[in-house]
């Protein structure tokens, strides 16, 4: 047997083995994933290349220091109470499809903002899940409208942790730039949204028995506006107007709402604790990718795939490499999934299309949402006290949106060229 086959089996082993026996836990994934790179290293008879597990952490470096100022700045948003005003001023809109999708683009907010599905549930999803408690809606509901929440949060731009994931593919093991996302990410996430909204109106449509008018904190709500729109330039018009990424504006406005009432140094130190583990995981799977890379892996992939991959059928391998993400992500959650993804963009390399980078990056937001275990219906249920609500319940709900986004990926990746002018 190759070599390259013997480190493959050891590292995927290792991973394999941990994810069972950890029963998935998220906290463990980062621990799992640095190990099996020092077990492929040794397995490779290199010692421990301190070099390469360091240095593949760096493809994700630029995209890691946007998820963290924009941590800081959403739980800031939050300890301030401009997160809860702003719910409240929803709950006025009267028509009740037009508000179902606000709610559910509220409690999508600071997952949008970060990539991280846990912070929507910390968040937004606290504060709508109180309200949806107090109208006497079944705790099962509750869990299920959050968690759909946080999921489409996790897939809609600027920040998606999917695609940030796939897009390392398109560079090897180089920094690649999270560029051209944004429409992609949108035309991918916000259909199946709405359609997840409008099937559930008598759920999210939360009637407001108050008749005081809401006034939003004018200092909070020039801030949170001057960063929207920052978000927007960058997205929709990076072609003429670049200001250096989501990083400045995240930054920036987290540094206002330090001044702002509630607002401070220790909770800016707290928001950013709540985005430590997912950036740990995420620059671990950076030395994986690395280590498989070093020890020959990725290039014993390139000789088998690299060659069939003419005539149309480096999407088709897209697509399998998806499929199969899709059955080992049920029982194993994220962290080989997320490695698959970038496989799966690898054979276009530097000429990556962010519209297909995005098709991708479907899968491995879709396993973060129906793995058995660890995944968002386990961090929803935990962190919502909730130990009544069965997985199958809440994954139900969510079937019809996810085949709509199912088949919008699929559509992005056969049809990526033709539609890059939704690249900005």
């Amino acid at each position: 047997m190759r070599e390259e086959y013997i480190v493959a089996l050891v590292m995927f082993g290792i991973l394999i083995v941990g994810e069972i026996v950890t029963r998935n836990d998220k906290k463990w994934s980062a621990v799992l994933l640095l190990a099996a790179s020092v077990a492929g290293s040794l397995a490779a008879g290199m010692g421990i290349r301190f070099r390469e597990i360091v240095e593949g952490p760096f493809g994700f470096l630029d995209a890691a220091l946007s998820v963290a100022a924009a941590a800081v700045f959403t739980g800031l948003l939050y300890r301030t109470g401009f997160l809860e005003k702003l719910l409240e001023k929803i709950l006025k809109v009267r028509a009740k499809a037009l508000k179902a999708i606000l709610i559910l683009l509220f409690i999508a907010l600071p997952g949008a903002f970060t990539g991280l599905g846990s912070l929507c549930i910390l968040t937004t999803g606290k504060l709508v899940g109180e309200k949806m408690k107090a109208k006497g809606i079944a705790q099962a509901k509750i869990v299920r409208t959050v968690m759909a929440g946080a999921f489409f949060g996790m897939m809609l731009p600027p920040n998606c942790l999917p695609a940030i994931i796939a897009s390392n593919g398109a560079g090897s093991v180089l920094p690649t730039p999270y560029v051209g996302f944004f429409m992609p990410l949108l035309v991918l996430t916000l259909p199946s949204l709405i359609l997840y909204a409008l099937l559930n109106v008598k759920t999210l449509a939360l009637e407001d028995e108050t008749k005081e008018s809401v006034k939003l904190p004018v200092f909070e709500l020039v801030v949170f506006l001057l960063v929207v729109a920052a978000i927007l330039v960058e997205g929709l018009l990076t072609s003429f107007v670049y200001i250096g990424g989501n990083t400045l504006a995240f930054f920036i406005g987290a540094v206002l709402l330090v001044f702002a009432k509630g607002g401070s140094v220790n909770a800016a130190v707290e928001s950013l604790h709540d985005a430590v583990v997912p950036l740990g995981l995420l620059f671990a799977l950076g030395s994986f990718i690395e280590v498989t890379s070093m020890t020959g892996i990725r290039g014993i992939y390139s000789l088998l795939t690299l060659p069939q991959t003419t005539g149309g059928q480096t999407a088709l391998l897209m697509l399998i490499l998806m499929a199969i993400s899709l059955v080992i992500g049920l029982f194993l959650s994220v962290p080989i999934p997320a490695f698959l993804a970038t496989y799966a963009v690898f054979p276009i390399g530097w000429l990556a299309n962010p519209v297909i980078v995005t098709g991708v990056s479907a899968a491995v937001g879709l396993v973060y949402l129906f793995t058995l275990r660890g995944g968002l219906f386990t961090e929803t249920a935990g962190m919502l006290e909730d130990k009544n609500t069965k997985w199958g319940e809440s994954v139900k709900a969510m079937l019809l949106p996810a085949l709509l986004m199912c088949a919008l990926a699929v559509v992005m990746v056969l049809f990526g060229d033709p539609l890059d002018f939704l690249i900005m």
